[in-house]
């Protein structure tokens, strides 16, 4: 299932799923089955073998796909057999994930090879809306120097977006702040633009072979400075109407020791917890130093033991919507602290009747570095052939 996505007329949001056109399905098969033959991509998709060789050679024109023979010893007889693969190498994209505190630009060939990426530290809470996004542009530009132009650019972000793209987050600061109208002026370029959650949870479908089976649903929950969540429902990422957090996330630490806020900060997230930890008189200037005070302290312990029970409940809350057949955990809330991260599991794993299956990406920084990647890939992928027009 491919993470292609849809712009909306007029507002850049990217929508995440399986893509559509027929083109773009041959692309991501090609891209997701290793060795993939023109026979396999006709049996996977179910179009008939002039329409596949029809889509291939286009695909191969454009410098999109190269073939590879697999039986070179010649022992064959007739048409050469050959597999395919994306080559894209001539396609650049320009992506970005933008944090509360650190931001990542990236840019990459069509197939999502890296060709460079820059980290960045932009206090997004401490900064006009217009300042950090300039920032972001002029990272962006960075990225790029001395590449063709890009065939598409995206942007995620650490917040939801409401249908019309734009951003309203007391973390952020941000008042119905619209980031993909100012990088579009500020770029020249078009730019599509998401929350990172969506983007981590679009890269699960970029991953996923259109033949694989029926499309269930999952929850991909991410906790770091921000705690979001998306869901994957029929082979897309959904998108929150309001395009805030649910109120439900915000009221789970009513009555704890979480439920004083750091500034600029998110009730589950790890600058909330660091602020009470300073509240309750100990020496942990950040998260990391927290965590390793807990293995000695107690009442550090307490605290982070504290949050994963809130972090629990909100995911246990999410789990009584719709009941997913899949759990995906990720970000450096769970990695750093795996104790916390053991209860958060165990927690899950007492309720009655599932997920079926429960997954814990550990992948550490490179997330963050993927979702740039594909804010700025899901364009290209959905219409390989005139990205622009997508």
């Amino acid at each position: 299932m491919n993470a292609s996505a849809i712009t909306l007329a007029g507002t850049g949001l990217s929508h995440f799923r399986q893509p559509e056109a027929p083109v773009a399905r041959v692309l991501h098969q090609i891209r997701t089955v290793p060795g993939v033959t023109r026979g396999m991509l006709r049996d996977g998709l179910g179009y008939s073998q002039p329409s596949v060789t029809r889509h291939v050679r286009a695909l191969m024109e454009a410098g999109l796909v190269e073939e590879h023979p697999v039986d070179p010893d010649g022992e064959r007889t007739g048409r050469p057999h050959v597999s395919l693969s994306v080559d894209a190498s001539n396609v650049v994209v320009w992506g970005a994930h933008m944090g509360l505190r650190s931001t990542v630009v990236a840019a990459s060939d069509g197939a999502g090879r890296l060709i460079r990426e820059e980290s960045i530290d932009i206090p997004v809470a401490e900064l006009p809306p217009e300042v950090a996004l300039d920032r972001l542009a002029q990272a962006l530009d960075r990225v790029g120097v001395d590449l063709p132009r890009p065939v598409s650019v995206g942007a995620a972000f650490s917040s939801h977006l409401d249908r019309q793209g734009a951003i309203t987050s007391p973390a952020y600061g941000w008042d119905r702040v619209n980031p993909g109208v100012h990088l579009s002026a500020a770029l020249g370029h078009a730019v599509a633009v998401s929350s990172g959650v969506a983007a981590m949870a679009g890269r699960e479908l970029s991953a996923t072979p259109l033949d694989a089976g029926p499309a269930g649903s999952t929850l991909y929950f991410y906790a770091r400075e921000v705690v979001n969540h998306a869901w994957i429902v029929n082979g897309a990422v959904h998108r929150a109407h309001s395009g805030q957090s649910p109120e439900s996330f915000v009221e789970v630490p009513a009555g704890s020791a979480l439920a004083h806020v750091a500034p600029g900060a998110h009730p589950l997230g790890k600058a909330t917890v660091v602020h009470a930890a300073r509240r309750a008189g100990l020496d942990a200037p950040d998260f990391p130093s927290l965590v390793a005070l807990a293995e000695t302290d107690s009442r550090a312990r307490a605290l982070l033991d504290e949050r994963a029970d809130l972090i629990a409940r909100a995911i246990l809350l999410s789990l009584d919507v719709m009941d997913p057949e899949t759990l995906v955990l990720a970000g450096d809330g769970f990695r750093m602290d795996r104790k916390g991260l053991r209860t958060v599991v165990t927690k899950i794993r007492a309720r009655r009747g599932g997920p079926d299956q429960l997954r814990i990406n550990l992948a550490g920084p490179h997330v963050i570095r993927d979702a740039a990647l594909l804010a700025g890939l899901h364009q290209f992928w959905r219409n390989p052939l005139d990205p622009e027009v997508a």
